[in-house]
């Protein structure tokens, strides 16, 4: 029997987008593909209506938009690398996005305590350097390797 993670992680690198919407849009048709999302048109909407109270441009080049959502059935972290630097808000950039999709009936207040996870690791030039260098099974495992978000056991989430 396979170990069941409390929070998937996939990657979708070499996206080729040019806004923000094409992007998210993009990874959340991915996350259908994958079986993740039910209605991708009403997640991405979740998505954006988060994204419109305040966006969520985080430094170092990375966008984290995220949504609690009653059009997940699972909850995951994308890792999405682009060709080329977009611009998230105002003049910020980004080449690197963690798109975070959590079921709304998931208990307590998982999605924030992804964010959590996601922010102590990313502070670490490292870790950001793996995320844009490495393969996708290697992200994948660096992802559980610094973050709790792959631990059954409650861990650090």
């Amino acid at each position: 029997m396979s170990e069941t993670k409390p929070v998937s992680i996939e990657t979708y690198f070499d996206l080729n987008v040019k806004t923000k919407q094409e992007a998210i849009s993009k990874i959340g048709a991915y996350l259908a593909d994958k079986g993740f999302v039910i209605d991708v048109d009403a997640f991405v909407a979740d998505v954006f209506s988060r994204e419109d109270e305040l966006p969520t441009y985080i430094g170092h080049n990375i966008g984290l938009p995220h949504s609690k959502s009653d059009h997940v059935k699972n909850a995951v972290v994308v890792v999405g690398r682009l060709n080329n630097p977009i611009i998230w808000n105002d003049d910020n950039q980004v080449d690197l996005i963690f798109l975070i999709a959590v079921p709304k009936k998931s208990a307590g207040d998982l999605h924030l305590k992804i964010l959590a996870q996601l922010a102590r690791s990313l502070m670490h030039e490292d870790f950001r350097n793996g995320l844009r260098n490495l393969d996708s099974e290697e992200v994948k495992q660096l992802m559980y390797d610094n973050t709790a978000l792959g631990s059954d056991t409650g861990g650090k989430l």
